[in-house]
Parts: structure tokens; sequence; C-alpha cells
């Protein structure tokens, strides 16, 4: 029988990918539309030629000005080797730090120690689990968590990320995020036709 990773239940055997954490982590925390921008794979850059150009794994804009148009980096960690290869070079998160007001790492369940996480960072666990594993789970929750039993899908944050005031965004990430929604738009596929009743005589 094929093991499951930490914190996926056995209808999604196999390593969790960041495609199902990401939509997980939309829904739970970024559902409202009218008052969340949430950009998926955001590259900061938009020149053709800058095909290096760094990327978010996802980028949230809150578009209410009472909420202080808040703005969260999220790096998204399917394994351990990964997460350890990003501690070792911090400046590859600079610019998600530059352009958020908080920062985050998510990764499946327990799949990281709390005491790794560095300081200016916090950690939301995400993915699929049955109730009874679900029960241990939240146990390791730090003020919000979300789980819907129909899909065994959870969300929760482990590790508050402190605030930071940041600089607002530059042009360059006004165009990237622009660019994204565009792309996100276009990748959509079309409406089907409308049909019409035929009449018979």
């Amino acid at each position: 029988m094929a093991s499951t990773a930490p914190g996926m239940s056995p209808a999604h055997d196999g390593a969790p990918n960041a495609t199902l954490l990401l939509g997980i982590l939309e829904r739970s925390l970024h559902a409202s539309k009218s008052e969340w921008l949430f950009l998926k794979e955001l590259r900061l850059g938009t020149g053709r030629r800058n095909s290096s150009a760094q990327r978010l794994d996802a980028f949230a804009l809150n578009c209410l000005p009472h909420q202080g148009m808040k703005r969260v980096c999220y790096e998204i960690k399917v394994s351990r080797a990964d997460f350890l290869c990003e501690l070792k070079h911090p400046l590859k998160r600079r610019i998600g730090m530059r352009y958020s007001n908080e920062f985050y790492f998510v990764a499946p369940g327990r799949m990281l120690e709390l005491t790794e996480i560095p300081a200016e960072c916090g950690l939301i666990e995400v993915g699929v689990s049955s109730f009874e594993e679900w029960r241990a789970l939240i146990k390791r929750q730090a003020g919000f968590f979300d789980f819907d039993a129909n899909s065994g899908e959870y969300c929760m944050i482990t590790v508050p990320a402190p605030w930071r005031d940041t600089p607002g965004p530059t042009w360059q990430l006004v165009a990237a995020m622009l660019r994204n929604q565009r792309k996100e738009f276009d990748d959509k596929p079309p409406l089907p036709k409308l049909q019409h009743k035929l009449e018979f005589e």
C-alpha cells in the first residue's frame, strides 16, 4: 500500500502538490473576490527577455481601505528538503518580504517543526485529512483554522507572521499583477454558447 504524505488523506496518495495547497489556501483565506485579489505564480517582471525574474508562489492584496490594503506573500513548500534549502538562502525571499506586510510559508501539516520557522515569517499548514487526523492536527493551530468536512480539506495558521510596515508596490509590481490577472482570464475556457429552445409547429 502506498504511503500517504503528512496531512494528506488516502484519496490524495502521493506527494502533495503546490496546486492543491494553493487552491485550499485561496478557498480558506481569500474566498471573497470583492475583498481580496489573490494572485498565483506572480512573476515579478514584465519583459519577455527577463525569463529569470523571481516568482512569488502566491500574493494576496486586500482591497478594502479600512484593512490598510494588507499585502500577504505565500511561499509553498511541499518537501522538507525544499524548506531547508530555503533556510540556507534567505535572500531568495527578500522580494516577497519587500512587497508584503506578512510572509508565510505554506506546507502540509506536521511537515515542519514550529521552531524551524524564521522569526520574520509565519507558517500555514494546509492539506487533506480524515476527521480523526484533523482532531490531532488542530492542536497546532494558533488563532485561525478551517476544516471542510465534505472534502477533508483543512487550513490553519500555526505560526502567526509578524506585521511589517513596508513601502507600497512599485509600478513594476502593479504591471506584473495586471499581467497575471489578464493571463488568468485568457486561460479560462470560454463560456458555453447559449442554447435556444426550438419551437415546433
